[in-house]
């Protein structure tokens, strides 16, 4: 009989800081440091293989509507807001 697993695969999408420190759990990083320009990557986020993608919930905020919505109604991949990370002296508005 054959095996039918598949291996599905968690994203960590944002800033290079972001993606870094999760890259130490194994998660596949995927940098954008501009939340506008996640259009180019939509097919592969949206892929068959990805079950979880985590983002700094500042930097998800910040992403295009429309994609932002089709991400909040999304089952698979489900997307995940973490606190958004700030570097000592670094100034953060809220939103």
């Amino acid at each position: 009989m054959k095996n039918l697993a598949v291996e599905l695969e968690v994203i960590v999408l944002g800033r290079e800081i972001f993606t870094d420190l999760w890259r130490l759990f194994g998660f596949k990083a995927v940098i954008c440091e501009d939340p506008n320009n996640v259009y180019a990557i939509w097919k592969e986020l949206i892929s068959e293989n990805v079950a979880v993608i985590i983002v700094e919930d500042n930097w998800f905020s910040e992403m295009p509507l429309r994609l932002r919505l089709l991400a909040e109604r999304s089952v698979t991949p489900t997307w995940v807001q973490f606190p958004t990370l700030s570097l000592e002296g670094e100034n953060i508005v809220a939103k």
